[in-house]
Parts: structure tokens; sequence; C-alpha cells
């Protein structure tokens, strides 16, 4: 899958937030992510959904295209390289 990815500040020291604009929603996104622990909130006027795994949380709007990911302090570079390879084989296999 394709994606443009940005850093985000926000509130917090040592965050490392970045945010991805995908071509799938969100919810779609929630069926490659199977092995995650995933929460979905539907009592906003726009659902939306949390998904962690280790040290890694996936953040955004189902009906959306935009998601954040925030990464741990410490190693943040090799998890954020780990995650980008594995979104870009999504869509690839066969």
């Amino acid at each position: 899958m394709t994606y443009r990815c940005r850093k985000v500040e926000n509130c917090f020291a040592e965050a490392r937030t970045y945010e991805y604009e995908l071509p799938v929603t969100g919810q779609e996104l929630l069926a490659y992510l199977a092995d995650w622990e995933i929460r979905e909130n539907h009592r906003f006027r726009r659902p939306v959904f949390s998904a962690k795994r280790e040290r890694l949380e996936i953040k955004g709007i189902l009906a959306a295209h935009v998601v954040k990911v925030n990464y741990p302090a410490d190693g943040w570079e090799e998890e954020k390289e780990r995650l980008e390879q594995w979104m870009e084989q999504i869509g690839r296999e066969t």
C-alpha cells in the first residue's frame, strides 16, 4: 500500500507521532491488524479506533484515510521502519 507520512507535533515531550495518509479507511485497515488489541468507540459523531501492539499505537477515525502512529521514545526509528515496511506489503500478497 502506498502512503504519505509526516511528523506531527503534540504537547508531550519525547513524543514520536507520525500521521499517515492511506489509500484505505481506518475501518479497512483494521482487517490487517487482526493480531493487535483493537478498541472502537462508536459513541462519537465520527467513530474512532485505537490499535495497540507491544509499544506501538495506531489511532484514527474509522471512516477517514488518515491515522496517527505513536512510536516509543527508545528505538522509535527501528519501529517506524518496521511498520512502514509492513504497510508497503499490504495489498501485494498474492
